[in-house]
């Protein structure tokens, strides 16, 4: 009897010990916890995304995880996307690696709980930086959603359609999402790809990989916002924010709110800040500007800009 009892506590005492460690070999439960959705953007370490996809030779991949507890861990994908389920409320750090070097680390405060953070960050050397962050609601809560539609996934006037918004699944119902621009009423049929909305809607069951969020309104900001911005050829647009990554002859932009741009800046275009003229090759990662210029339209879901002008307001 003294055996059987002994035996009970030393696997009483296990558990405990397991739980108060983390200590579950199938890692946090996805269903748990916070949940921070990242997109890695421009840096030295570009090139390094698409290492954890097998396509650059002898580069290690870029993993992200939690200081506190490493059973939290995600690969960057050769998209630059990375996705973390399980993270405590309250407050946590993010620690960057690329194989065994390290690449920097970011800390999180105010963490309430169950609740869904999205962040874009550029990484150069040893340096992590914060561009973006979006935090929205508590647990399966309300939360809004800004940005250009970049896809119709499903017109349905009497069911369910859906969309691609700011990399969300977005699903308006009849009955339950009121479509409006300003104060007109509109259909599934005005919301089309290119134009920029403001979604409020709450989070539907996950569906294999995605969670779709159901809207409860969509507003189509063009009509009545001045400032606000659809990305239709021929357009003229307004670019203001960090330059996020560089071509041969572009540069990705990301504007708060409103994503990235990527924006041509073709040989002869007036790139300056006040009195001071730069070269194209001048311009950096990191450096705040303001680029004026025509759209060209939707590219892989990017909306592109050719700029006549770039003022460069911070290098």
């Amino acid at each position: 009897m003294r055996s059987r009892l002994l035996f009970l506590a030393a696997v009483v005492c296990l558990a405990a010990f397991g739980a108060a460690c983390g200590g579950n070999p199938a890692g946090p439960s996805p269903s748990e916890g916070v949940v921070l959705d990242g997109t890695v953007v421009g840096g030295t370490a570009a090139l390094a995304f698409h290492a954890s996809a097998g396509s650059t030779a002898g580069a290690d991949a870029i993993t992200v995880t939690c200081h506190d507890n490493t059973a939290i861990t995600a690969t960057v994908g050769a998209d630059g996307r990375f996705t973390l389920r399980g993270l405590p409320a309250g407050g946590f750090t993010l620690d960057f690696k690329q194989g065994a070097t390290p690449l920097g680390s970011l800390s999180f405060s105010e963490v309430k709980p169950n609740q869904e953070i999205t962040i874009t960050i550029a990484l150069s050397g040893t340096t992590v930086t914060l561009v973006e962050q979006k935090r929205n609601g508590i647990g399966h809560g309300d939360l809004e959603i800004e940005g250009l539609v970049q896809q119709v996934l499903l017109l349905n006037p009497s069911g369910d359609s859906r969309y691609l918004i700011d990399g969300r699944t977005v699903v308006a119902r009849p009955g339950q999402t009121a479509i409006r621009e300003g104060n007109v009423a509109r259909t599934v049929s005005d919301v089309t790809v290119g134009r920029r909305v403001h979604v409020k809607g709450t989070w539907l069951p996950v569906e294999g990989t995605t969670q779709p969020v159901l809207a409860s309104e969509i507003k189509l900001q063009d009509g009545d916002d001045a400032s606000a911005f659809a990305c239709i050829g021929g357009a003229n647009a307004e670019v203001e924010g960090k330059i996020t990554a560089k071509g041969a002859a572009a540069i990705s932009v990301l504007q708060q709110g409103k994503g990235t741009f990527e924006c041509q800046v073709p040989d002869g275009t007036p790139i300056r800040k006040g009195n001071t003229s730069y070269t194209f090759g001048q311009l950096g990662i990191g450096w705040q500007v303001h680029v004026k210029g025509t759209v060209q339209g939707l590219v892989g879901g990017t909306c592109r800009v050719v700029a006549s002008e770039v003022k460069v307001q911070q290098d």
